[in-house]
């Protein structure tokens, strides 16, 4: 009851303050007087004078069941986490079914001032769920993986919340909150992180410059200015139906009073919690998209350069080993390319994309070169982004991860960051076994949330620092076709491979494995994925959509599957195989206002 009462008066306060500012900008009415209603195009209805309201309201709910996702049917399924609000859990292996809700209302006065605001709900639905659980756990205890319940207290949260003004009579806009937004026509720079920026309309030059809160000090417990921010600017020219833009981010990270939980997880934090990082990128990214005949197309480059220092976990030092020795400068140099061209034949439309980024290949030197668009923690995302709207299902381009190849299971860590007694600092200079691969159990083994570049593999490598810029690099390649066989009736089908640059890193990681087993090297091929879906939209406020994908294990991923265990409890290392499908289907039913 608490929270209807919550949600029906996050609903009320803003219909009764527009309801006031009516009341005070309007003379009485005489009795029996019809009130006029205005409408601003769309949803908007004016409720004042020069005060118009659009209220928001999205009900996305979703039935899916996955399995398989590591590949292999002999190690067995499990759900990645226990939160039902967990996003994680909304891919996991499981038969499930989840909800997005939203509900929010945007003002506009006069044509230059906006106040947008949404809630949102998001768990996974079933008959307890539904009642509150506030103060709830998962029953069951820690299940048979080791996995500890969880808390299943609902939530509901703010999604997106700005003021937009525009000052008349000039060029300029200003913005300040969070709203869903990308800086880039390919959409590595986004989410709905909080920011303060400034547009300028020149006619058919853009500009903007902006200031973006990734995580800050004061919550994270640290001191002073350890905070991640980053600082965005941008320049477009509109020589129609071309488009030429340049895009600048600053990267400003500061983490010296705390240790990092770079990947969310406990275990991660412990093993990798260096203090006293900090990194100063710059991101570079020129861009073309356009119209050319049928095709439509965006090519992008991207250059990041700069500077980054290691950390201390504060483990004294063997004697000659300079593994924890704070302050370790590294230079950053990498580079990546989107591309996509999509032709529009009619009722069919066909189309090609390609994504590459630099591999970093020595963990052993004080050069940063996997191309990555954020330095740590990183979660863009293409939603707002058209062009690639087809991949929101596809989990080798646009959704969660697959789990590592057949969980990894068996293999060694053998982490230099080991405290015991005995442990061998200097025997193990670098992070080897499964600790390069960042997580072993979870989804998201190569790429982080819709983000198309591996960034995840390798982020531990370089001695005294947790970071991106050192993963193995990405080669990406979807291609596929749209058809619209009736009016409301989309038909998507792709195939996407996934791949590695580098396999190096890796390579380092489990050399005794490997030599084992007569090989030399991780094969470079991920994954191949085919994937499509079916959307009927019945009419502007309603749609439906069936969807599904299959996820075959490439060259690389087989090998480590090979060098996995599939029965641990039989003496000797009983190889998988890697070689079965992952199976991923969904059901959406979805109602937006």
């Amino acid at each position: 009851m608490k929270r209807l009462i919550q949600i029906v008066m996050a609903g009320i306060l803003p219909l009764a303050m527009a309801s006031m500012v009516a009341a005070q900008a309007r003379p009485p009415a005489a009795a029996g007087e019809p009130q006029p209603v205005t409408r601003l195009g769309g949803n908007y209805i004016e409720v004042a004078n020069d005060l118009f309201m659009h209220v928001i309201a999205l009900a996305d709910i979703r039935y899916s069941t996955t399995e398989n996702q590591d590949f292999e049917r002999r190690v067995r399924d499990r759900a990645s986490g226990r939160n039902p609000t967990s996003t994680s859990a909304q891919a996991t292996e499981a038969d499930e079914n989840w909800i997005l809700l939203r509900f929010g209302a945007e003002f506009r006065y006069q044509k230059n001032l906006v106040m947008h605001m949404q809630f949102e709900e998001r768990k996974l639905i079933d008959g307890n769920t539904m009642d509150d659980r506030a103060n709830c756990t998962n029953p069951g205890g820690t299940n048979v993986f080791g996995t500890a319940a969880s808390s299943e207290n609902v939530g509901l949260h703010i999604q997106q919340f700005y003021i937009d003004y525009k000052f008349e009579g000039t060029p300029l806009r200003l913005r300040v909150g969070a709203d869903l937004w990308n800086l880039d026509p390919a959409g590595l720079i986004g989410r709905h992180d909080p920011r303060a920026v400034v547009f300028g309309d020149f006619g058919d030059v853009d500009v903007l410059a902006g200031v973006v809160f990734k995580k800050a000090g004061t919550r994270l417990g640290y001191e002073n200015n350890n905070d991640f921010l980053y600082y965005t600017f941008s320049a477009g020219y509109n020589a129609r139906p071309h488009r030429f833009q340049f895009d600048v981010v600053y990267f400003h990270d500061r983490f010296t009073g705390a240790r990092m939980a770079v990947d969310g997880l406990n275990t991660e934090s412990d093993k990798f919690g260096w203090t006293g990082q900090s990194t100063d990128s710059v991101l570079l990214m020129p861009s073309w998209t356009g119209r050319v005949g049928p095709v439509t197309a965006l090519v992008q480059g991207n250059v990041v350069l700069g500077t980054a220092r290691g950390g201390d976990r504060g483990i004294p030092t063997v004697a000659g080993n300079p593994i924890f020795k704070a302050d370790r400068k590294y230079d950053i140099f990498a580079g990546g390319v989107v591309a996509y061209a999509e032709a529009d034949l009619g009722i069919v439309r066909p189309f090609l994309g390609f994504f590459w980024g630099s591999a970093d290949k020595d963990p052993t030197d004080h050069s940063l070169h996997g191309f990555s668009s954020f330095p740590i923690r990183s979660s863009s995302q293409f939603t707002g982004v058209p062009t690639f709207a087809q991949f929101d299902i596809s989990q080798a381009v646009g959704g969660r991860d697959r789990a590592c190849p057949a969980r990894l299971q068996g293999l060694p860590a053998r982490s230099r960051t080991t405290t015991g007694a005995t442990a061998p600092l200097a025997a193990n200079p670098l992070a080897i076994g499964t600790d390069v691969m960042g997580t072993t159990g979870a989804t998201d083994c190569w790429h982080d949330v819709v983000y198309p570049f591996n960034d995840r593999v390798g982020r531990f490598s370089h001695l005294g620092i947790a970071t991106t810029y050192s993963n193995v690099g990405t080669l990406m390649i979807p291609v596929g076709v749209k058809v619209f066989p009736l009016q409301g009736h989309e038909v998507t089908g792709w195939y996407a491979y996934r791949g590695i640059v580098s396999s190096r890193l890796i390579d380092i990681a489990f050399a005794p494995e490997l030599a084992a087993q007569g090989k030399r090297h991780i094969g470079k091929g991920v994954y191949h994925e085919a994937g499509g879906y079916w959307l009927w939209t019945i009419n502007p406020y309603f749609d439906f959509r069936l969807a599904g994908t299959l996820g075959f294990a490439a060259n690389g991923s087989k090998d480590l599957a090979q060098l996995s265990d599939c029965k641990p409890n039989v003496p000797g290392v009983q190889s998988c195989q890697g070689k079965d499908v992952a199976l991923h289907g969904e059901a959406r039913f979805r109602a937006r206002f």
